[in-house]
């Protein structure tokens, strides 16, 4: 079973997109990212509250870069809207893994294949 969104997200602008959940507004906005070591810079979707008017709190940022693509970057926005957190990397195979708000720990490949439930 793939990934089922439970979040809707809408878009006035093609670098904001913005859901509600609980009574809050969230942002996925993209901008530039900071400097690597090699100082290049490029743009990331990231995580932002609301100003309260509708708009990306530009001082307000929720998360680090969540990606480049805009569809897993409103997975893992998703995920973290709903208490998940990042939990590392699997020792092994250094898979990403995320901790659910139960405490269960599982592979972010897995969620978004849907063979684990968020």
């Amino acid at each position: 079973m793939p990934w089922t969104p439970q979040l809707t997200w809408t878009s006035t602008a093609t670098t904001i997109h913005s859901t509600r959940h609980d009574g809050e507004i969230y942002h996925l906005w993209q901008h530039g990212t900071r400097p690597n070591d090699s100082g290049r810079a490029g743009y990331g979707w990231y995580l932002h509250g609301d100003d309260g008017r509708g708009f990306p709190r530009q001082d307000y940022e929720l998360s680090l870069t969540l990606g480049s693509v805009l569809t897993r970057a409103r997975q893992k926005a998703e995920l973290l809207i709903l208490g998940w957190q990042k939990a590392g990397r699997e020792p092994r195979r250094g898979a990403e893994q995320w901790r659910s708000p139960a405490g269960n720990v599982v592979l972010l490949a897995d969620l978004l294949a849907g063979r684990a439930e968020h």
